[in-house]
């Protein structure tokens, strides 16, 4: 069997699992003292670990079989209830994960499997032999002491699979569906044998018979649950007229894709619309058109839209892939600071593009990092200062319009403005007369590169790079980070981001003879520019009674509050009203050109230039394009 065709699935679906395992861990450290609810996690933590121990045996990944055996045969007598859950046993069942993950990640890197570690911690788990190579279990298993013992082996079924006809890896997928029935009970035997599934003429059908306690449906969702499972069907080994039974479930149909086609289709999605822009601006720069090519034209532009629409939503996934992760490394901070803090996450349903899921999971860290270590307080602070002993660490993801909205926010000491101020005023960032901070100034400190109040460097701080690396990853997302922290009550940091970093819908304008892109998603509406009055020394317009500042775009860019407006054709100017995180400001522009859809090319801005922009396109003549970050204008 060549292995090297199937790793990359193994991988995939090994982190799967070892997630799901992550998962319940953390609910039965949270849920100990419920029997009930402590079954179900640990049934969760054994199928887990018995289907990587099913696929590693498959592939001849000896280590990680062999510690996935250890932790399940660890968590049998568990699951059972032939003996309690102790602080002990949860703790070795986390380090057991740990390496498990790290084992599946070494074979990720090319490295060598960790053999001398799990065979020192498989004799830790209880001092079980283990062998330096082979397989320690057959997947198709003989039934357990326990179920020997009770004589609940249940009701022996064939399990009918066939896999769907564009399953590229079918023998290992084939070991996944006996993998997953396998932790319902006992698999007696299959037709074909499983030496026969690595052969060329398997076409994906075969037969298991299982004897278990599951139910037909569940016996269907477990085989489904494998993907790439087109039908499955469950019948009693040896009916009778009244009791023989078939159910077939079709699955829904899936592909696994290589994550670099999709990037290379956006890629090409993205040439496309320019090129339909070029060539519908040439059919209205022609005096006399044809009808025919206009039409087909048309047509083109529609077909157009459509793909990259679809494209677009083929790339979209949901946050919890990125989320997930954080539960489990949260509690490892927090137990290695002393600390009790209650992890909650909001918003996990919510979709991103791929591309941009990739990019935010370093700033999402760091804000972690960051808020156990400098924000939340240990329990006897807390108590001090009459607040809960457990804190609260929110990480919350939210859609705005065109933008996805990322928060982390806790419920600890706050930002110490005074301390940030003195460390200021030591480094000469500020002036000495400044005596005080808003929100805005405090982040622009603690983002600056090197700043840090830690008094000593720690695993997790005293390097200033953490607050300055989430800046500058968000800035180059073409997003923005805003702060808000309140003394002795808590901080919130909240990235605003696109929703994709390919193509969006733009609104051209003209500002000093050149053009600009402003996401249309932020525009509100547009409207002509009747003159603007003084408020408080800041320029500003009245929309149907409402005052909305002024920010002269020319003026901005140039940076230069004296900038003359550029003269226009017609002598009228217009204003954009855009909204950002609920506030409005009017963009004071010299024409509007069209709306339409951008392809956006990351701009590598230089550090400490202003954040005007947050990318650029290419229009449908070739020109270039600077699109506009409404948030730093604004």
């Amino acid at each position: 069997m060549d292995t090297a065709r199937y790793a990359a699935l193994f991988l995939s679906e090994s982190r799967e699992h070892l997630t799901e395992v992550d998962d319940a861990l953390l609910a039965l450290e949270r849920d100990h003292a419920t029997p009930a609810i402590n079954g179900t996690h640990l049934a969760t933590i054994f199928r887990g670990v018995h289907t990587i121990k099913g696929m590693a045996a498959a592939m001849g990944y000896a280590a990680v079989e062999q510690l996935s055996h250890a932790l399940e045969s660890r968590c049998e007598p568990l699951r059972r209830g032939a003996e309690p859950l102790s602080g002990e046993v949860l703790a070795l069942l986390f380090d057991g994960t740990d390496l498990l993950r790290a084992a599946v990640d070494a074979l990720s890197s090319g490295r060598v499997e960790p053999t001398s570690a799990v065979r020192a911690f498989v004799q830790r788990l209880g001092g079980m032999s283990v062998t330096a190579s082979g397989p320690v279990a057959s997947v198709v298993e003989t039934p357990t002491a326990a179920a020997a013992e009770s004589g609940a082996f249940g009701t022996t079924r064939r399990v009918d699979v066939r896999l769907t006809a564009d399953c590229p890896l079918k023998g290992v997928r084939a070991m996944i569906v006996l993998a997953k029935l396998s932790a319902l009970g006992v698999v007696r035997g299959t037709e074909p044998v499983q030496a026969r599934w690595q052969d060329d003429w398997f076409d994906g059908a075969f037969r298991l018979t299982l004897q278990s306690l599951a139910t037909d449906d569940e016996i269907s969702v477990a085989a489904q649950s494998a993907g790439d499972v087109a039908t499955v069907a469950v019948t009693l080994a040896s009916p009778t007229p009244s009791q023989g039974t078939v159910r077939v479930r079709e699955a829904p149909r899936t592909v696994r894709l290589d994550a670099r086609r999709l990037d290379t289709l956006l890629d090409l999605v993205g040439e496309l619309v320019i090129t339909r822009d070029r060539l519908l601006r040439a059919i209205e720069q022609s005096e006399h058109p044809d009808r025919a090519v206009m039409r087909a034209a048309a047509d083109a532009a529609r077909l157009v839209a459509t793909l990259q629409d679809e494209v677009l939503q083929a790339r979209m996934l949901p946050v919890a892939q990125v989320f997930d992760r954080f539960p489990r490394l949260v509690r490892d901070i927090a137990h290695d600071l002393g600390k009790d803090v209650h992890f909650t996450m909001e918003g996990r349903d919510l979709e991103l593009d791929r591309s941009l899921l990739d990019a935010i999971g370093d700033p999402i860290l760091h804000l972690l990092r960051n808020a156990l270590d400098h924000g939340v307080e240990d329990a006897e602070t807390r108590r001090a200062a009459g607040k809960p002993a457990s804190g609260a660490l929110i990480l919350r993801a939210a859609r705005d319009r065109a933008a996805v909205v990322i928060q982390v926010q806790d419920d600890g000491r706050g930002i110490d403005r005074d301390v940030v101020l003195r460390r200021a005023h030591e480094q000469g960032l500020v002036d000495e007369q400044v005596t005080t901070l808003a929100d805005d100034a405090l982040l622009q400190l603690i983002a600056h590169p090197g700043f840090s109040t830690a008094t000593s460097v720690t695993s997790l701080s005293g390097r200033g790079v953490g607050v300055d690396v989430v800046n500058t990853r968000v800035r180059a997302l073409g997003g923005q980070i805003d702060l808000e922290t309140i003394t002795g009550e808590g901080t919130v940091f909240t990235m605003r981001l696109p929703l994709t970093l390919a193509i969006m819908r733009a609104l051209l304008v003209q500002v000093g003879g050149d053009t600009y892109a402003i996401p249309a998603a932020h525009v509100m509406e547009v409207l002509e520019f009747n003159g603007a009055s003084r408020r408080t020394g800041a320029l500003t317009i009245t929309v149907r009674d409402e005052i909305v500042p002024l920010v002269a775009l020319q003026q901005r860019f140039e940076d230069d509050p004296l900038a003359p407006a550029a003269a226009t054709p017609d002598g009228v100017r217009h204003v954009a009203i855009v909204e950002v995180a609920g506030r409005r400001t009017a963009l004071l522009v010299d024409a509007l050109l069209a709306q339409q859809d951008i392809v956006v090319k990351p701009l590598d801005s230089v550090r400490g230039a202003r954040p005007w922009f947050s990318g650029a396109t290419v229009l449908g003549d070739g020109s270039p394009a600077l699109i506009v970050d409404v948030s730093g204008v604004a």
